[in-house]
């Protein structure tokens, strides 16, 4: 492509971007009732949000497989979240029997049918970066940023042989944990820990929180900016011993998005070569094509904002388990009683500036807690 031609599409793309904008800004509406932490409240963000959102579109414009018409995706059309703060919290104090009712096997079933097992590179086998899906000298462009990766000869080294997750093998039941403040003071650990594989996301903070958010993990994941922002880069003799340290509170493996962003790049192969030589807590590295299957799935049903590690993980996590519950999944800043609840359990801090839509991830999982696919726990457990 000849540089008159390549500014011209930069140009044009750039012009697309602004009105794009410029139209969300002037759509706008106004924000649900319910207080939540989700950026939908704001028309900068938004609009900044389906920006990168043209960006992605225009970079991975590609053709995954997703059943739209399918038994799975006709139960799950049959619920809707009520729109009301009022009423929707009226279900949620209503809702005290669905967690504890049996998984629907025949939507469960479906499920795996018509959304994950038609596109092969979602299959959730691939959800690593292994010895047998990529090779030394494979170039993979960076998800969310300009650039490109080489998998050198060291790096492929340190993937492991296989993926952690076997092609039939299935756990009975598994825990997916995330890090709302909903789960303060909620005595679920015990309840957490009773399952055959947990999963937690960006190296969350345990003790001190045993009761409300158990002890063990099996996976755990890490967004490259933590290594910046908590381990100093992990660049001094004193950041490496505390982010080693800091691994030991896990089991199982680290899965790293080392391939979303350029900028971080470095970083997370600087972690994987930390945790080379351990037994366990390794640094594994995420694999890029998973994520967009599973994202343009969704993409292709409605949901067309980058979805978040969470609801990546729980959309595999489908197919790994016979039974899956979540805990410490709560978008809001607020109980059904008006209660504040923090933006994590462990800390006061608030949510930066992000390209999520946690609102309607919400709206999904509980429509599938009430179709029977999965559980969703939203109250303490005692």
């Amino acid at each position: 492509m000849s540089l008159g031609r390549k500014f011209s599409v930069v140009f044009m793309t750039a012009i697309i971007c602004c009105v794009l904008l410029v139209l969300q800004m002037e759509s706008y509406h106004t924000q649900s009732e319910i207080k939540s932490y989700s950026a939908r409240g704001d028309r900068l963000q938004q609009g900044l949000r389906n920006v990168f959102l043209t960006f992605l579109n225009y970079r991975f414009d590609r053709n995954y497989h997703a059943a739209t018409d399918g038994y799975f995706m006709n139960s799950l059309m049959t619920y809707s979240l009520p729109q009301t703060r009022a009423d929707f919290f009226a279900l949620l104090l209503n809702d005290t029997s669905t967690a504890s009712q049996e998984t629907n096997r025949t939507l469960l079933l479906k499920y795996r049918e018509e959304f994950i097992e038609g596109s092969t590179v979602g299959l959730p086998q691939n959800m690593f970066c292994t010895k047998e899906n990529t090779h030394v000298d494979q170039t993979f462009g960076f998800l969310y940023s300009l650039g490109s990766a080489r998998i050198t000869q060291h790096l492929w080294n340190l993937f492991p042989e296989t993926s952690l997750f076997e092609d039939k093998h299935r756990y009975k039941k598994c825990h997916i944990i995330g890090n709302s403040g909903i789960l303060f003071n909620s005595k679920c650990g015990k309840q957490i820990d009773d399952a055959d594989f947990i999963l937690r996301f960006n190296l969350p903070i345990l003790k001190g929180f045993e009761d409300d958010v158990g002890i063990h993990t099996d996976l755990v994941t890490a967004n490259p900016s933590i290594f910046r922002e908590r381990f100093d880069s992990i660049s001094t003799d004193a950041s490496k011993c505390e982010f080693l340290q800091t691994l030991t509170n896990y089991d199982g493996v680290v899965w790293v998005p080392a391939l979303s962003v350029s900028a971080t790049w470095s970083l997370s192969v600087q972690a994987a070569n930390l945790t080379a030589s351990q037994d366990k807590t390794k640094v594994v590295f995420g694999y890029p094509e998973n994520l967009l299957a599973v994202w343009h799935m969704w993409k292709a049903l409605g949901h067309q904002t980058q979805i978040t590690t969470g609801f990546y993980m729980t959309t595999s996590f489908l197919n790994i388990c016979e039974e899956t519950h979540l805990y410490g999944f709560w978008p809001f800043a607020e109980t059904a009683d008006g209660t504040h609840v923090p933006y994590h359990y462990y800390d006061s801090d608030s949510p930066t500036l992000h390209f999520h839509d946690t609102d309607t991830e919400f709206k999904i999982l509980w429509a599938l807690h009430q179709l029977n696919l999965l559980k969703l726990h939203v109250g303490p457990c005692f």
